[in-house]
């Protein structure tokens, strides 16, 4: 009987491991894309429409950071997105310190590190380039 017993509670254990698994492989593949030196955090899921006035950020979240804690943060596009998924990332200051968009040359970085100097509260952005409609995923790791 006790073997019985252990044989079930075994195969629920493993069912509500395997469902807590992420099944959607859009954020699957931005997770990996990270590198081999990275430890998945957090992802966030972005879609949006095109706006008439492009400006600040649409999407925004915020995420503790630690002090002398190195951060990737991965930017990835559906092939359907018109514009091209970026990040800024601001202090509790509300000072920008990052961003994975250069509007001098109009180049958006699939990533960017980041090491930590303060720990706090810090706001990420998410948009589209020019305003334009897109869905994406933002994917934070930590750099071993």
């Amino acid at each position: 009987m006790k073997i019985y017993l252990s044989f079930i509670f075994l195969l629920v254990s493993a069912g509500i491991m395997v469902h807590g698994q992420s099944s959607d492989p859009f954020v699957t593949n931005c997770i990996m894309n990270a590198g081999s030196d990275a430890r998945y955090l957090k992802d966030f899921r972005v879609q949006l429409g095109k706006t008439v006035t492009p400006g600040e950020p649409r999407y925004k979240a915020q995420m503790s950071l630690w002090k002398n804690t190195k951060y990737r943060f991965s930017m990835c596009n559906s092939e359907d997105s018109e514009g091209h998924l970026f990040l800024n990332l601001k202090d509790d200051a509300n000072k920008t310190v990052l961003s994975s968009f250069d509007p001098k040359s109009g180049k958006t970085y699939p990533y960017i590190d980041f090491i930590c100097n303060k720990s706090g509260i810090y706001q990420l952005s998410f948009d589209f380039t020019g305003g334009q409609k897109g869905s994406g995923v933002g994917v934070v790791s930590m750099i071993k």
